[in-house]
Parts: structure tokens; C-alpha cells; sequence
């Protein structure tokens, strides 16, 4: 990415092309206009060279619609974008409303995340990735209590209920690790690495089939639940997984909703959470196990 800066303006390009797509240069423009951004047809067309260039997204023009599209096969990962995009827009209009006036944050309630530390981690971090450098730092492992150092080289930076982990290959070793950043201490910057990502490409996209962390060499399978339609707006609004396929719903309101997944226990538990309104219908070893599950939690009461 040539710059860490998104204005304004590139934003709500990205945006409304994404969630309007095959939209018409002139509806983007009005939209702008609304926006407050008055530019030119040249201007637009520059802004999307430089949205193709710099962020890596493929805007594309269509004759049939006459309008643009993000070519999602031909983008960098769009999901991950967008959720990068959705942190610098926060970021952005906090900033914009701190300077206004020091009392905003009355106005405003988070999670309690005073526990998380070493966010200060996470610049190394990405400049190891993108140099393709190693890593030193020293690892607290919460279950064992103990403190280990290891040399990694960094591959990936994962966000999971708001949490970051990096994924990367201790050295001396071939399979992936997962370290949580809050728990990494004298973290230094080391040698050029000799390993070639493109190695560790299958094991990465495991990361694509699984909620969270849990990681598992397993294959991803078929899962179908039934859910009540009272439930089903919140799944389309926040989807459990990419994999999410909502059907339409049957003559008792309920709906049909597929995954493609390996079925770990973050998606177990996200099962749980929603309660009697849903029931796991396929596979049956999966109904089964959340069956079993709540018998067991059933039993401690």
C-alpha cells in the first residue's frame, strides 16, 4: 500500500462502489456531492486509478451497467480491507471529535479492553512481515506459567475478539504458531529470513476455514442449521462466518443456513450463544457434540 493515509473522499469511494456495485459514474459523483465532496468527473476518475494503485482494489467499468464494480478475484483481500478501513474511519472520527472537545469519550462506551497490552507490538510486527524478517521475543504462555524466547519469522497479524495474535514459524521448525502480542515482551527487529511464504500457503488458508485460532489441519465440511427468523437479522448483519449462506425461509419462519467450515470450538461456541433459536441439522457427529454439550452444562446446574 504506497500510503497509510485514506482521506475522506477515497473512503466513501470504496464504500459506495462496494455496497452499490455496477453503480454509474454519476451516481457516485451525486453521491459525493452529497457527501459534501464537490469533484470533477476527471477527479473521480483519477481518485479510482489511485484507489487501483495504492489499496490494491480492482475497480472495474462495465459497458452492461455502465457503471464500476470491485473485482474481488482480482483485489487484495477485501474482507480484511474493509475491516482496516472500518478501524481508520473510527480512528479518524475520534480523533476528528477529541480535538472538538476533550469530553466525547463520556458520550462513548467500549468494551473493557484496559487488559489488553503491547499494542506498541504490532508496528515491528508488520515491518518483519513486509521485509520478510525474523523476529526475537520473549512468550508468556498463560497455562503453563512460564516465560520462553523465541525467533520467529512473522506471516501473518490476525485480529480475534479483539485481540491480536501473530501467526508466523518459529525457527527450526516447519508448522505454523500462533502468538497472542499482549503476552510478547522484548520484542526486537532480526536477519533477513531465508523462508519463502509461498511455502506456507496451505497452511495460512486453514486460517480461512476456521473462526478465531483454534487451527486444525482438518478439511472443511458442510454444516446447515436451522434458525428462527427473529435471530436470522443479526446473522445477516454480522455473519458467524465468510462462508455464510442464508436461505429463504420455510412456512414456520425459520431459515436455512449453510457454512463451509471446519466446525472448531470457537464456532461451537458461537452455535451456543444463539441459543434455543437455532439447532444444528447437518452433520449429524456435530449435532451430536453440541447435544452432548449441553447435556453436560445441564448437569453442573
Amino acid at each position: 500500500m504506497a500510503t497509510h493515509v485514506i482521506s475522506r473522499r477515497i473512503q466513501n469511494i470504496i464504500q459506495f462502489i462496494y455496497d452499490y456495485p455496477n453503480t454509474s459514474k454519476a451516481k457516485i459523483l451525486e453521491f459525493l456531492t452529497d457527501k459534501d465532496f464537490l469533484i470533477s468527473s476527471r477527479t473521480l476518475e483519477r481518485d479510482i486509478e489511485r484507489i487501483r494503485s495504492d489499496f490494491g482494489l480492482e475497480i472495474v467499468y462495465t459497458k452492461e451497467h455502465n457503471g464500476y464494480y470491485i473485482d474481488e478475484e482480482k483485489s487484495v483481500k477485501v474482507q480484511s480491507f474493509f475491516k482496516f478501513l472500518e478501524i481508520t474511519t473510527i480512528a479518524d472520527i475520534f480523533s476528528e471529535s477529541l480535538i472538538n472537545s476533550n469530553k466525547i469519550l463520556n458520550f462513548v462506551s467500549f468494551d473493557d479492553s484496559k487488559n489488553f497490552k503491547r499494542i506498541e507490538n504490532l508496528k515491528p510486527i508488520l515491518i518483519a512481515i513486509s521485509q520478510n524478517r525474523k523476529i526475537r521475543f520473549t512468550h508468556e504462555n498463560f497455562a503453563m506459567n512460564t516465560f520462553k524466547q523465541y525467533e520467529i519469522t512473522p506471516l501473518l497479524l490476525k485480529e480475534f475478539e479483539n485481540r491480536w495474535y501473530v501467526i508466523g514459524i518459529p525457527e527450526g521448525m516447519e508448522e505454523i504458531r500462533t502468538f497472542g502480542i499482549d503476552r510478547i515482551t522484548e520484542l526486537n527487529l532480526g536477519k533477513l529470513s531465508k523462508l519463502k511464504r509461498s511455502l506456507y500457503k496451505s497452511q495460512l488458508e486453514g486460517f480461512e476455514n476456521i473462526i478465531g485460532l483454534d487451527f486444525q489441519n482438518n478439511k472443511p465440511i458442510n454444516v446447515r442449521i436451522l434458525v428462527d427468523g427473529l435471530h436470522i437479522k443479526y446473522m445477516e448483519s454480522l455473519p458467524i462466518h465468510h462462508s455464510q449462506v442464508i436461505h429463504s425461509k420455510n412456512d414456520k419462519g425459520q431459515y436455512f443456513v449453510d457454512f463451509f467450515l471446519v466446525p472448531n470450538y470457537e464456532f461451537i461456541t458461537q452455535i451456543l450463544k444463539i441459543g434455543d433459536e437455532a439447532v444444528v441439522l447437518e452433520p449429524m457427529e456435530l449435532k451430536e457434540k453440541i447435544k452432548q454439550t449441553l447435556k453436560n452444562t445441564f448437569d453442573r446446574y
